[in-house]
């Protein structure tokens, strides 16, 4: 991928499927009914059971994601972003995701944003 030809060493994506005050306020203990999953992609399956890992010490299911290519299902305008889900709910919004439409979705919902909040605002949790 682009970011780890730039880097000059492999990377993992994790963490960026969860919103600012989700990541701060909704880990729970493992084996929690309600805890968020998150997806984690790499090429490397070292780093990504890394990452994995840590995911799961911070308070978060982990769910293995795949390589970096399939990253984009995890990606603003997907299913998997951004929405708390639970273990049993990613894998199905992972498969969901479709390519075509994802950046339109993406688009749409950052217009709607802004419209109601203005440009360069980031809205909180409500």
């Amino acid at each position: 991928m682009w970011a780890a030809e730039q880097l000059g060493r492999p990377i993992t994506k994790a963490w960026n499927s969860i919103g600012a005050e989700s990541f701060a306020h909704r880990n729970k203990p493992g084996g929690s009914a309600d805890r968020i999953s998150l997806p984690v992609a790499a090429d490397s399956p070292r780093e990504r059971d890394l990452a994995m890992a840590l995911v799961e010490d911070i308070g978060f299911d982990a769910f293995d994601a795949g390589p970096l290519a399939e990253s984009w299902r995890q990606q603003p305008g997907t299913h998997a972003y951004c929405t708390d889900l639970a273990r049993q709910e990613l894998p199905d919004a992972l498969v969901a995701a479709d390519a075509a439409r994802s950046p339109k979705r993406r688009d749409l919902g950052l217009a709607v944003v802004q419209e109601r909040f203005g440009a360069g605002v980031q809205p909180d949790a409500e």
